[in-house]
């Protein structure tokens, strides 16, 4: 996978993070992860077309998506996962992705982005793209000392 794409992708949430939380502590590292894949508790898809095409997913626990759901709704406090906070958190999803596919162009690849679709842990659908040989690169996201979320990218070619 291109470096640009993934630091695309680093930036963007660096960058949104740190606007919504205030910072975030770090990165984790970088791993490969096989199919099958064991579902988290909540997964954002965003499609990317045009000179890369591909897939990125927002995969967190039901504690990190409320806390998202709070900061981005600046500080109101969430206590579950309602319509209102589903969307706050695929509206972080899409923000991370819109950075992106502008850190892509300022790498010279053209991109559109889906709007954000949430899957919650019992949903079956929206990740028909995964095939049994399918490999995920995955960047785990750090806030307060712990993981929020996992930045999952599945690009073809």
């Amino acid at each position: 996978m291109k470096v640009e794409l993934v630091n695309s992708f680093v930036q963007g949430a660096q960058g949104t993070l740190t606007t919504i939380c205030g910072e975030i502590d770090k990165l984790g590292k970088v791993f490969m992860k096989q199919a099958p894949f064991l579902p988290s508790d909540i997964s954002i898809v965003i499609g990317v077309h045009g000179e890369l095409n591909g897939h990125v997913i927002y995969a967190m626990d039901e504690k990190s998506g409320i806390l998202l759901a709070s900061k981005l709704m600046a500080g109101f406090e969430v206590n579950g996962l309602d319509d209102m906070s589903k969307s706050a958190i695929k509206e972080v999803g899409n923000m991370i992705s819109g950075n992106a596919a502008n850190a892509l162009f300022n790498h010279g690849f053209t991109v559109d982005i889906t709007p954000p679709t949430y899957l919650g842990k019992g949903d079956t659908g929206g990740m028909d793209f995964l095939e049994n040989d399918s490999k995920l690169l995955c960047i785990p996201i750090f806030y307060q000392g712990e993981q929020i979320f996992e930045v999952d990218l599945h690009f073809k070619g």
